[in-house]
């Protein structure tokens, strides 16, 4: 496939291109594998919500999401990378593919702390998209560095998020992931993880990681577009 292919979908579709205004938008990322993409409907939803959380009621995402799923059908390869933004202000949906990413093997994080301070009490954060574009700062930075990624701390020094992934930690068969308060909320955390947790026998529980116990177990990563994967700090 070609290095990027990009459709609008939606009443705004023909402002495709236009320069929209410096607002949050709500976005999420899926893999397509064998030709299909994997949990769509989860997605758009993800992306129904975000324009919730900013007071929108996108009723024409519906017509827009079926507009996707012929494109797909056209266009998607076996494998790629589908990229949707919600573009409220020109009611239109986005869509990109691009080849699919995957985690390199070692996978370094380089502790920061989280570049937007304390963000558990902000009811947006969890909405991929709406806690302002600071990701490819973060990333620029650590590359700097040597790292793959930042893992991101909260200003008591637990464990937030990475710049691009839900974080956990396994110690002895317990696979521990932070309270959800502040960070994005994962597809793949919520419909891949378990099962996947399962089949190593351990167990999932949410609770506040010390960045210090990093050192007594395994850090992993996820997410939808990477599936999970370990990580070793810097």
């Amino acid at each position: 496939m070609s290095p990027a292919l990009r459709a609008a979908f939606g009443p705004g579709a023909t402002c495709h291109g236009v320069e929209p205004q410096n607002l949050p938008f709500p976005r999420t990322a899926l893999p397509i594998r064998h030709g299909a993409p994997l949990h769509l409907e989860a997605h758009l939803e993800r992306l129904h919500a975000g324009a919730k959380a900013l007071g929108s009621t996108p009723s024409w995402l519906a017509e827009a999401a079926e507009e996707l799923g012929h494109w797909l059908k056209r266009h998607a390869a076996p494998e790629a990378a589908l990229r949707l933004e919600l573009r409220l202000d020109l009611k239109l949906m986005e869509a990109r593919l691009e080849p699919l990413p995957q985690a390199s093997i070692p996978y370094r994080l380089a502790p920061l702390p989280h570049p937007m301070g304390d963000l558990r009490p902000n009811p947006l954060a969890p909405h991929k998209g709406l806690s302002g574009p600071w990701r490819p700062q973060v990333l620029a930075e650590v590359w700097q560095h040597g790292a793959e990624d930042a893992l991101l701390l909260w200003p008591d020094g637990t464990l937030a998020e990475t710049a691009i992934a839900t974080v956990a930690l396994e110690r002895e068969g317990i696979l521990t992931l932070p309270p959800a308060a502040g960070r994005v909320a994962s597809v793949a955390e919520r419909l891949d993880l378990p099962l996947w947790a399962e089949a190593r026998g351990w167990t999932v529980h949410h609770a506040s990681i010390p960045r210090e116990d990093c050192s007594g177990g395994q850090i992993w990563c996820m997410n939808a577009l990477r599936g999970l994967w370990p990580a070793v700090l810097l």
